[in-house]
């Protein structure tokens, strides 16, 4: 198998990180240390959604609300996120990343990379090309999806 050529393609893969924490998620923490993917992929989930309010990102995580709550504190406590208000609707309160909730995400694309290279090692080039293709398909219908709910 050509190295190079499955490095760029993990490399190209994880622009959607999310997607492959989410799929992946058990796979990867049996890989390594648990929390750290987990806290990974919350920060991966609010950087991508773009500071999203609290109950937004439960659903769209399909997470309780207490469970948010809680993951939240934990976040916040680590130093990596914090809460702030909604400009325009004080009663929302949005779920931001700190600076060092930035550097956490950034440090941690290595490790999250060469366990997604780990966990991809069975697979042969053109497999992981395929699977590369068959995750932007789906990204793509559910991105349809979710906007035909928000109109």
């Amino acid at each position: 198998m050509d190295e190079k050529k499955i490095d760029n393609l993990i490399e190209e893969m994880l622009e959607d990180t999310l997607i492959y924490t989410v799929l992946f998620n058990r796979e990867l923490t049996n890989l390594g240390e648990r929390e750290f993917i987990k806290t990974f992929l919350w920060l991966i989930s609010i950087e991508e959604y773009d500071n999203p309010s609290l109950s937004g990102l439960g659903n769209m995580l399909n997470v309780s609300k207490s469970q948010m709550t809680l993951k939240m504190d934990k976040l916040a406590q680590a130093g990596f996120t914090e809460r702030i208000p909604d400009e325009e609707d004080r009663r929302i309160i949005r779920i931001v990343l700190t600076p060092e909730g930035r550097n956490f995400i950034k440090n941690s694309q290595k490790t999250v990379k060469d366990s997604m290279i780990q966990l991809l090692s069975p697979l042969t080039l053109e497999e992981v090309e395929e699977l590369k293709k068959s995750i932007a398909t789906i990204k793509n219908v559910v991105f349809k999806i979710q906007n035909r709910k928000k109109r």
